[in-house]
């Protein structure tokens, strides 16, 4: 149990009320207000019909500061209550953290919360592009991230492997066998002449082919090259499910049922309209033309009621940025079907490839870097996937390829990565002692000590706040602080050729953060190396 829990809970036995308001344990701006501030007295101060900084001094004489801790209490202006960590608090921290060892940072503040996270779900039409790139790393940090903070995550591809795009593909590539140019509105790029060569090797087309069972048999072979480049990048899914999938159960005539039932649909013009402007909509939507065939919007709908049907509390979705409009039609038929809270989508917005400060423009024909494959390829896993996330992906990203395959403080993976290779190269050292959680950790007073201390403490919070909002952008940030702060700790204190119980608690506390940086690497799907 953190700090701000058990703080929590001693405030909550020091003080009865009917219904407690929740309670905020900040860190102050300014060091001389102490180092957690909270304003609960004046949220109690309506309910209990006292002035807020008696209820403050009633806190400050009833709880056990001392049991938790804390060196001294203050109460400040109107009734805030601002507490003072003392060595010994932080020193257990440490022995917290190496007891504790990959397991640091896990809690239960997702409470078995069932999430199922979607991503990528890339057409299976060509090769992953770098937009899919960053939805996968951005994708997967999430369910590593929500997995660690006590939510029982999934991870899922949906494949679009029904519908026009199939059949586009199919006639694209038999035009390809036949030597002759893909339809306009078809698959013009050279994965298309690999993969008319792959099925027909030796040019031999057979007559009245089906293009929807050739661009089936086509899709089939992108989505095993997808999961191979998938894997190798450090991603993997629970589960691949199939739109064809969807069509065989029935899911969405049935869908289109529970939609009528609930009186969200009209017939308008020969057609059947989704009439989500009554639920929050721009406009209302056809889903059955008047040719009776179902738009993309009765399937994609049908999905989503799926995934909540096998029992997920919450499904999360990460689309490309072309897909803005698709939020409010698919919150709204969630609406109309009871299931209003379910679906947050996350915008993944567009890459930038920076060489030389210039873009790199998106043509696989002119030689230059497009897809997920090749930018791994070119820069490594770590990088690529720490680079993405280092930015809301609410905001395009410029991605840097120079200062990617710069080996120096300059590249931020490098630079965090280096600190992990550091400690780990300490410890190595000869005379350097095995790092212990029994260790008198009463040592550890200096300022740089005691500040890298109080970062390490509040991973759990970092994980938990990262789970809740869907941002690992929060980690990398974290991460970075870490290692600033273990830098100026190690060039303030000497670990190894001090006094014998100073080196051994200064190494515990290298150990530590060595703990702390290689978990929170690996939440990213980043690599700890012990040597660089």
């Amino acid at each position: 149990m953190n700090l701000k829990t058990r703080l929590m809970d001693a405030v909550r036995s020091a003080v009865s009320v009917e219904q407690m308001p929740e309670i905020f344990w900040q860190v102050p701006k300014r060091p001389d207000l102490g180092d957690l501030s909270t304003n609960i007295a004046m949220l109690l101060a309506k309910p209990l019909g006292k002035n807020p900084r008696d209820i403050a001094q009633q806190l400050v004489d009833e709880v056990d500061w001392d049991k938790l801790g804390v060196k001294r209490v203050e109460i400040a202006g109107p009734g805030f209550i601002n507490i003072f960590l003392g060595p010994r608090y932080y020193q257990n921290v440490v022995s917290e953290i190496v007891s504790q060892g990959a397991e640091y940072g896990r809690s239960d503040s997702g409470g078995g919360k069932k999430i199922i996270v979607e991503f990528v779900s890339a057409n299976p039409t060509g090769p992953l592009n770098v937009v899919s790139a960053r939805a996968a790393a951005t994708g997967d940090s999430i369910v590593r991230i929500l997995r660690k903070a006590g939510y029982a995550a999934d991870a899922e591809f949906y494949v679009n492997d029904a519908g026009r795009q199939i059949r586009r593909l199919g006639e694209s590539i038999i035009a390809r066998t036949k030597g002759l140019e893909p339809p306009e509105d078809g698959y013009h790029g050279e994965d298309v002449i690999a993969r008319a060569k792959h099925l027909y090797p030796d040019g031999v087309v057979p007559d009245n082919l089906d293009p929807e069972e050739v661009g089936r048999k086509a899709a089939e072979l992108n989505v095993q090259g997808q999961k191979a480049v998938l894997e190798s990048y450090g991603v993997h899914f629970d589960r691949w499910y199939r739109e064809s999938e969807l069509h065989a159960s029935g899911a969405p005539e049935k869908t289109l049922e529970e939609l009528k039932a609930c009186g969200a649909i009209e017939e308008k013009e020969g057609a059947l309209w989704f009439t989500g402007s009554r639920y929050g909509d721009e406009e209302d939507r056809v889903v059955v033309t008047s040719e009776g065939r179902p738009t993309y919007l009765l399937p994609d709908i049908a999905y989503h009621l799926d995934k909540a049907n096998r029992g997920y509390d919450h499904a999360v979705d990460l689309l490309g940025p072309d897909h803005h409009d698709y939020v409010g039609r698919m919150k709204a038929a969630l609406k109309a079907l009871d299931r209003e809270d379910f679906l947050d989508v996350i915008i993944v917005q567009q890459v930038n490839l920076l060489s030389s400060g210039e873009k790199v423009k998106m043509s696989k024909r002119a030689g230059k870097l497009v897809t997920l494959e090749e930018l791994v390829d070119e820069v490594g896993k770590d990088v690529t996937r720490y680079f993405f996330l280092q930015r809301k992906t609410s905001s395009p990203l410029d991605f840097d390829l120079d200062l990617a395959k710069e080996q120096s403080d300059r590249n931020p993976v490098f630079y965090v990565q280096y600190a992990y290779t550091r400690i780990s190269g300490i410890l190595r050292q000869d005379g350097c002692p095995v790092p212990s959680a029994e260790a008198d950790l009463g040592k550890l007073t200096g300022d740089a000590e005691i500040e890298l201390v109080k970062h390490l403490e509040q991973f759990p919070e970092q994980v938990a706040r990262a789970a809740e909002t869907f941002e690992p952008q929060k980690l990398v940030s974290y991460l970075a602080e870490i290692a600033t702060r273990f830098h100026k700790f190690y060039t303030a204190h000497r670990v190894v050729g001090v006094e014998d119980d100073l080196s051994l608690a200064r190494a515990t506390l290298a150990e530590a953060a060595r703990i702390v940086l290689k978990e929170g690497l690996s939440l990213l799907g980043v690599s700890a190396p012990e040597r660089m």
